[in-house]
């Protein structure tokens, strides 16, 4: 309820500055009707009678004048005018030509030519000499301190012998193998030894110092003529065929085709701009002074103020806010004296 109260207080403050502002015409008392104005309305109060006043106001009213002003304007034109136009033609001409030819010539040149001479020089030079020295040496071998001794070693029958049994009988070959046989059944000789010299050996290792010699080469410098090439350069004389440029100098004749520039005559159309001089009707706003009937506020017979103007209304502001807070805010709201009843109704600004 109080938020209520308090957005209808702050309306009426906005609304009671708005009227301020913009009442500031009617602070005038009501003047006389002027003639010819038209009726005005009934007022809300049945006591109050509309008022009119004249009142000049400042308007911008159009207003039409001659004026005269430049253009260029875009006109086709013909015109001659000078062109060339190449032509060949053909011209004779003359020139000097120097022509190079190639001749073989025969020429003698000197060139430098680098020769090995002999020379003999005194120079030290290392020999070397093979000398026979002695040079004990400690050898070690092996010797061989052995014996022969006699062993009985079996031998077999002689070529002879072998060729005697196979051709005669087998007794006789018994018999002369084996003395103790009793019968011929033996088959095979009796086994025959003899006495032989067989090596023992027995080796020993012997250390023996010899006297070896050898041969060692030995170098003593000795000063030798030595020949030696040394390089010296001479000059001889040689001939070579060379190709030599001879210039000569000739005459000769040739065409070549000129270009002359011809000048003719042509036509072309171009754009021009040509100015114009023209008149023309232009606008132009104007402020002139202009007499107005306005209404104003009515003069209240039987309260004595202006209860439709701006004192009605802010007394009908004043009313309303007291009468959101303090019940009615009737009681001699415009200076009339009227109590809350049915004249709260009228549209004098006391409701």
């Amino acid at each position: 309820m109080i938020r209520q109260q308090l957005r209808v207080a702050l309306l009426a403050g906005g609304i009671l500055a708005a009227m301020t502002c913009s009442s500031r015409a009617d602070d005038s008392k009501a003047m006389p009707v002027a003639a010819g104005a038209p009726a005005a309305p009934a007022a809300s109060c049945g006591t109050c009678a509309p008022q009119y006043r004249t009142v000049c106001v400042n308007e911008w009213v159009p207003e039409t004048y001659q004026a005269t002003r430049t253009v260029y304007k875009t006109e086709c034109k013909t015109e001659t005018y000078t062109t060339y136009k190449c032509e060949t033609v053909p011209e004779t001409r003359t020139r000097t030509v120097t022509v190079n030819h190639m001749v073989p010539e025969t020429v003698t040149c000197t060139r430098k030519v680098c020769v090995k001479v002999p020379c003999y020089e005194d120079k030290v030079v290392c020999e070397k000499h093979w000398v026979t020295v002695p040079e004990t040496k400690c050898v070690t071998k092996c010797v061989d301190h052995g014996h022969y001794e006699c062993k009985e070693v079996e031998c077999g029958p002689s070529i002879g012998e072998r060729l005697r049994g196979a051709l005669h009988s087998c007794k006789k070959s018994c018999d002369s193998c084996c003395d103790s046989c009793n019968s011929c059944a033996c088959e095979t000789p009796c086994a025959r030894t003899k006495t032989v010299k067989v090596w023992v050996p027995c080796k020993e290792m012997e250390t023996h110092n010899i006297t070896v010699c050898k041969k060692v080469c030995q170098e003593t410098q000795v000063t030798k003529k030595v020949c030696t090439m040394k390089t010296e350069w001479h000059e001889e004389p040689y001939t070579v065929c060379k190709m030599v440029c001879k210039p000569e100098c000739k005459t000769e004749t040739y065409t070549v085709c000129v270009t002359h520039k011809v000048p003719c005559q042509q036509t072309r159309t171009v754009n021009v701009c040509v100015p114009v001089c023209e008149t023309y009707t232009a606008t132009r706003m104007v402020c002139k002074k202009v007499e107005k009937q306005v209404a104003c506020a009515p003069t209240c017979d039987a309260c004595g103020s202006d209860c439709c103007g701006r004192a009605g209304l802010l007394s009908g502001l004043g009313a309303k806010l007291r009468s959101k807070f303090s019940g009615c805010g009737c009681k001699s709201s415009c200076g009339c004296g009227s109590s809350c009843g049915s004249s709260c109704g009228s549209s004098c600004g006391c409701n």
